[in-house]
């Protein structure tokens, strides 16, 4: 099973101004701390050397939208320390090389996969990506291992 806590993302902040790391934060509704991020990769060539804000769904009123209790049931064990690889992160941009929409996805050391899935009006760029045309797109192969290792983590904790 993934993390897919998009519904109690309040807001973020990632940087991938550094080449090979993505560091940055989340608050989420059900989380009394914000999360820190500190994750090998990069994002994809749409946004690669930038700095990205976002919103979540439900950000200007959280506690109308979702219940408290439910999300701290569901975020109990969401480590405040996100430590790991950087999966498919873009903007949705071209040269869209995953996806058309906003879609931040990690494989954390603790949590293993989390996906955020957003729409393009909660998500700034700010910026000026690194030129897409000089920078290889995100490794498939790379990203199936990490897909792979996921899974088997999975198989091996049933």
């Amino acid at each position: 099973m993934a993390w897919r806590p998009t519904r109690l993302l309040i807001q973020g902040e990632l940087d991938n101004t550094v080449p090979g790391k993505v560091t940055g934060w989340m608050t989420f509704i059900g989380l009394e701390q914000r999360v820190e991020f500190n994750l090998k990769g990069d994002f994809h060539r749409d946004i690669r050397g930038t700095k990205i804000l976002f919103n979540g769904p439900n950000h200007q009123h959280p506690e109308v939208m979702v219940d408290i209790v439910e999300a701290r049931d569901y975020m109990r064990g969401f480590m405040i320390k996100q430590v790991g690889e950087a999966g498919d992160i873009t903007a949705g941009l071209p040269p869209a090389d995953y996806t058309e929409y906003p879609y931040i996805e990690w494989y954390s050391d603790e949590n293993g996969r989390c996906v955020l899935e957003l729409d393009k009006k909660d998500v700034t760029v700010e910026g000026k990506p690194l030129p897409p045309e000089k920078e290889k797109p995100v490794s498939r192969k790379e990203q199936n291992e990490n897909m792979m290792g996921f899974i088997q983590v999975q198989v091996f904790n049933l």
